[in-house]
């Protein structure tokens, strides 16, 4: 039976659906045009990519609070995708009615943290008694319990018979996964390639999660006919459940990242420490720090050699000893290196951290991690201080990257170099 005409009429529907945009736009398509219609999400990133499937009318999806607000009150769009805590905020800032939408989606409600699902009860409580309420799910073990609490009656549609024993569906092949957003696949597919370096490029298969089981099997089987293929599947933690459903055995694709680099970067001093212990004559060294060690602990005095290192400060003199000779002086005069700092556009709202940001500078600017000092985490943007001879460079490799899910801009901020003599350059990150 096709849900779309009795979507048309109003009646509640549940449907079995994998937890994929595209799999979502025909039966929201179905609901009449001119039919207010609210959509509620687990996050915004999804009310996000929802909106830019939908291909007719002018949906408004919620990122940005204040910007809602203001769309808002210029008029109620015919399609309004938001979170279930978004739509609660706008509902107590009186911002929203709910009670003027005809038809209310829940887009895959099991994504629903408890924060989340604390807020839908509030939310559902708003909404007409008399709406329309449609359910898309990617699990059939919660669908009755969703369908008691939130549509009643609700006719099912892709749900296998409860009463029937079900056999097992069988697998339609061995297939890998990447955990990462949409909107980052060209980048993915690039890293991918890398990583598994293909004879050729064709290959390599590497796609979205796809929208039904058909789509999955007409990927399995174009896969499966050429010798050396592999299939790379770029999901969303929320759709990795359904895929493994369809695939076997699902496995993770391990790829090169930026904090890799950085430990890779960190890897490489640490083994040139090792080596300079192991076979170079350190004698004038113990005797410069003896005095210290009763002071502090040796590791901290080894953190504080090291930051002195990278910072780039000359060597202090040296005393002569005997067996050793005198000390070398060549990286006396040397000049300190000033700083810049960079405006950043993502922040904590973007559930962004500070080794994030560092991650993403040393990733794609290809930076030593002593050349990134400071990193103030603000609420929607960052200042991040590098050094001023790479601050043109790095805002070249961040803008237009993305960064949890999140496109980033960046600039040099004018006129705000430090001294060499402020404070901790190259310091670790701000937390």
């Amino acid at each position: 039976m096709d849900a779309a005409p009795v979507i048309a009429r109003g009646h509640n529907v549940a449907i079995l659906v994998p937890p994929v945009p595209a799999a979502a736009v025909p039966y929201l398509l179905a609901i009449p045009a001119g039919r207010p219609t609210m959509v509620v999400t687990a996050d915004s990133d999804r009310a996000s990519a929802l909106a830019a499937a939908l291909p007719r009318g002018s949906p408004l999806a919620v990122t940005g609070f204040e910007r809602a607000r203001r769309k808002l009150a210029s008029g109620t769009p015919e399609v309004l995708l938001a979170s279930a805590s978004d739509t609660l905020r706008l509902v107590t800032r009186s911002s929203l009615t709910l009670a003027q939408f005809r038809t209310v989606v829940l887009a895959w409600p099991e994504q629903l943290d408890e924060r989340g699902r604390e807020a839908l009860e509030s939310v559902m409580g708003e909404t007409d008694r008399d709406a329309q309420r449609m359910i898309l799910t990617a699990t059939g073990s919660d669908a009755e319990a969703l369908i008691d609490r939130y549509a009643m009656k609700a006719l099912t549609f892709g749900f296998p018979p409860a009463a029937l024993p079900q056999p097992p569906v069988p697998a339609l092949g061995p297939a890998s996964f990447v955990i990462a957003r949409p909107a980052e696949l060209e980048a993915i597919r690039i890293k991918v390639l890398d990583a598994l370096d293909p004879e050729h490029d064709d290959d390599v298969t590497v796609v979205p999660c796809p929208a039904s089981r058909d789509a999955a099997a007409d990927l399995a089987a174009a896969t499966a006919g050429r010798s050396g293929s592999r299939l790379v599947f770029v999901v969303e933690p929320s759709q990795l459940a359904w895929l493994k459903g369809q695939f076997s055995p699902l496995a993770p694709l391990r790829l090169p990242t930026a904090l890799g680099a950085l430990e890779q970067h960190a890897e490489a001093i640490r083994a040139r420490l090792a080596r300079t212990v192991q076979s170079e004559n350190l004698d004038r060294e113990l005797f410069l720090i003896g005095p210290l060690l009763d002071r502090f602990d040796p590791a901290e005095v080894a953190a504080a050699a090291l930051h002195l290192a990278d910072a780039g400060l000359p060597q202090a003199a040296i005393p002569v000893d005997a067996r050793t000779g005198p000390a070398d002086h060549a990286g006396e005069g040397a000049t300190l290196p000033t700083w810049a700092k960079l405006w950043v556009g993502v922040g904590r709202k973007d559930d962004v951290r500070p080794g994030d940001v560092l991650g993403a500078i040393v990733g794609e600017a290809k930076l030593p991690a002593d050349h990134v000092g400071r990193i103030e985490l603000r609420e929607l943007f960052c200042l991040v201080e590098v050094r001023s001879d790479d601050a043109e460079r790095v805002v070249r490799a961040l803008t237009g990257t993305t960064l949890r899910g999140r496109r980033i801009t960046a600039r040099v901020d004018r006129g705000r170099g430090r001294s060499p003599r402020s404070p901790r350059p190259g310091r670790m990150p701000d937390r």
